[in-house]
């Protein structure tokens, strides 16, 4: 095995050179041109130097005819951002990419593009702005982000390629969603019942014409948060209330296009706390709202669709012990649709970069862990106009996040940090069941539970080095009555193992897993447009089990800038036709640098 990756350990040798170089002339100048940037013009951005190695086996490979069974590839990136600050009240930024593939010598392979625009500033001292690339967030079902498939508690081991997902796809931890257009904002203070009002609102074009018959795409709206903490001496209680707007519509004027759609989405979200005192918190939250969805013809409405949803709950929070735990109902009506938030993050339709076709009838590989955890190319922050496809192994329950449609039923979640921070746990339930039955009257129940836990073990102790096990995992089920071709009965289970062991300052020995296994039998709707389900492929039958191991070692030499090489092992088994199993083997190098 040393020897079969020996040229990949040089190679990334030479790689790291080289960049090492590269970055360092980066930081290089003179005291005077420092002086001058510290005033107007600042420069940082991120260099990144990967390479991989994946070998296909398995035998899947019994059915090959002569086909590549091993691939290597890797890239070299510098993204330079440019800030500057022309005066007190205005900042514009650029980031300008610069990127070579591996083996791409003397200009092949090369690209140089610009990644990010943009420009904010304040109006009168009292209006925010920000213009070109921009991140949004509203609510769950409004504008937002959900998190994908195959996740729960991600061991370190796999980390590193999740930054480098987050950081091409523009995903950042609050959910929101990459835009290109403009968005203002506003806070306004009241000296009675209200405290504060905060207004923001948007508009981005997300898709360009054709002039044929994509027309081009627009979304649109705003929020208004009415924060008030002045109604406890007279009702003892205080509140948030925000109202979410949100609008996608197409500009059917342009070149040949007549048809489009028109999608609003409206809600009232609201915290309200009914009890506080120095150890318990107990506080009503939950949002509601309605969408539209027409689809237009030459101006004129010739389909329109009208869905509802309600989510209410009531939060418990002791303060003292740092327990929170909640329970509500979940009611999202059958043909609630809404843009911006059923859009997932994983296309399951996307072309793999590892081993896309395989097998003796070129067949499109179905994506699995290994691909969730890596692979670039899955993963979109483009906003798409109707239900992705989805895998229902992974997430059969909530494939669009909290705002999946068709679904009723409980919410329960609670979480629990140690005063010594040793243990983090937090666990959800949803127990659904469909409002409308598709293809049949009979309807199906649902139970998504999720569990995760962090114990750091160098907290219990006087120890320097970090010691940290990962946990998660998550169980699904799916039933449903009636007679035999009626019947649904698929299970999944998705554990997460991962061991992150600082055996020296700064040098970290990381080791982990995940394992997926999922039987039974379901029926996959196929949805043409929208939410409307137009038929129903074969019984979609499965008893598959997959895993995925990792080890290797990460150096930091600072906050932000590492180097990681890791050994990564992904099998693929299928009950139902063991000559479809295979595995993937993979070396994988990265060094990363923010600066």
């Amino acid at each position: 095995m040393v020897k079969k990756y020996l040229h990949l350990a040089l190679l990334f040798a030479l790689a790291f050179g080289l960049a090492g170089t590269g970055f360092a002339q980066v930081g290089l100048g003179s005291d005077k041109d420092k002086s001058e940037s510290d005033k107007k013009v600042r420069f940082n951005g991120l260099g990144r130097t990967s390479i991989q190695q994946t070998n296909l086996d398995g035998p899947i490979l019994d059915t090959l005819n002569g086909e590549v069974n091993q691939v290597t590839d890797g890239e070299f990136l510098l993204d330079v951002a440019i800030n500057a600050t022309p005066n007190d009240v205005t900042e514009v930024q650029g980031i300008l990419r610069l990127r070579n593939e591996l083996g791409g010598f003397f200009g092949a392979g090369q690209s140089i593009e610009v990644r990010e625009l943009w420009a904010r500033g304040i109006i009168a001292d009292i209006v925010k702005y920000r213009v070109g690339d921009m991140d949004m967030v509203m609510s769950p079902y409004t504008l937002y982000m959900p998190i994908e498939e195959g996740v729960d508690n991600r061991a370190a081991i796999f980390q590193p390629q999740r930054e480098i997902i987050d950081y091409e796809q523009f995903y950042t931890a609050n959910n929101e969603r990459r835009l290109q257009g403009a968005k203002l904002e506003m806070g306004l203070n009241f000296s009675k019942v209200l405290e504060t009002a905060d207004l923001t609102g948007f508009i981005s074009r997300i898709r360009s014409t054709d002039f044929f018959t994509a027309p081009t795409r627009f979304v649109g709206g705003g929020s208004v948060s009415l924060i008030s903490d002045r109604m406890r001496d007279s009702f003892g209680i205080k509140g948030n209330i925000t109202l979410n707007t949100v609008h996608t519509w197409d500009d059917i004027t342009v070149g040949q296009i007549n048809s489009g759609i028109r999608n609003g989405v409206n809600t009232i979200a609201y915290d309200i706390t009914v009890y506080e005192n120095p150890n318990i918190q107990l506080s009503l939250n939950g949002e509601t709202g309605f969408s539209n969805l027409n689809l237009i013809e030459d101006s004129v409405s010739v389909s329109e669709e009208r869905g509802t949803f309600l989510t209410a709950g009531l939060s418990l929070k002791h303060k003292k012990h740092g327990f929170n735990v909640r329970a509500g109902y979940h009611d999202i009506g059958p043909d609630f649709f809404s843009v911006g938030a059923q859009t997932k993050r994983v296309d399951f339709n996307s072309n793999k970069t590892y081993f896309n076709r395989v097998g003796a009838q070129n067949a499109r590989r179905t994506p699995g862990l290994f691909d969730i955890t890596r692979d670039r190319a899955l993963y979109s922050f483009q906003v798409s106009d109707r239900l992705m496809n989805y895998d229902p192994r992974l997430s059969n329950a909530l494939p669009y996040g909290q705002a999946t449609a068709n679904r009723r039923g409980l919410q329960i979640s609670a979480d629990w940090v140690s005063k010594d921070e040793v243990l983090d746990l937090d666990v959800q339930a949803f127990l659904l069941s469909e409002l409308r039955g598709q293809g049949t009257n009979e309807l199906k129940d649902f139970q998504h539970i999720r569990a995760n836990a962090t114990v750091n073990f160098h907290k219990l102790t006087d120890w320097k080095n970090e010691y940290r096990l990962t946990l998660g995992s998550q169980f699904e089920n799916t039933s449903r009555d009636g007679i035999e071709v009626e019947l649904v009965d698929l299970s999944s289970s998705l554990i997460e193992v991962g061991l992150e062991a600082e055996v020296y300052p700064n040098l970290f020995l990381l080791a982990g897993g995940q394992f997926l296994s999922a039987a039974g039998n379901e029926y996959i709707p196929v949805v043409r447009t929208f939410n409307d389900v137009r038929d129903f492929e074969n019984a979609y039958i499965v008893d598959e089990t997959e895993t995925l191991l990792g080890a290797g070692l990460k150096y930091n030499f600072k906050k932000n800038t590492y180097v990681t090489f890791q050994y990564q092992s992904y099998n693929y088994a299928n009950a139902l036709n063991g000559d479809s199993d295979y595995s993937l083997n993979q070396v994988f190098v990265l060094y990363s640098m923010n600066f």
